[in-house]
């Protein structure tokens, strides 16, 4: 049976899950134009024309894939250190200098 998750985690998967697409997009859209390249700088004509694109749409889709199910299974295992009390900063940090 699962837990109930509270208010801060349902919104720690949500800013998790538009930052893996935002990413995503960026990463697929740079993939894109340097596959496309041969075709924006008229150096592939007729048929290899049409292959490049076809490969451009390819790379784009699998890094873009690829990019959101790598953030994601970072996150969620992240999650899991959590569950298991394993501390990722000290419950009382030290005294802080703001005057030095």
């Amino acid at each position: 049976m699962s837990r109930v998750r509270t208010q801060d985690e349902r919104d720690a998967a949500t800013v998790e899950m538009v930052y893996a697409a935002a990413t995503g997009m960026l990463l697929a859209a740079a993939g894109f134009a340097a596959t496309i390249s041969p075709v924006l700088a008229d150096a592939a004509h007729g048929t290899a024309r049409q292959g490049w694109f076809t490969a451009a749409i390819v790379m784009a889709a699998g890094i873009f894939c690829g990019r959101v199910a790598l953030t994601l299974r970072r996150f969620e295992q992240g999650g899991r250190a959590r569950d298991r009390d394993t501390p990722g900063q000290p419950s009382q940090p030290g005294r802080t200098r703001p005057d030095s």
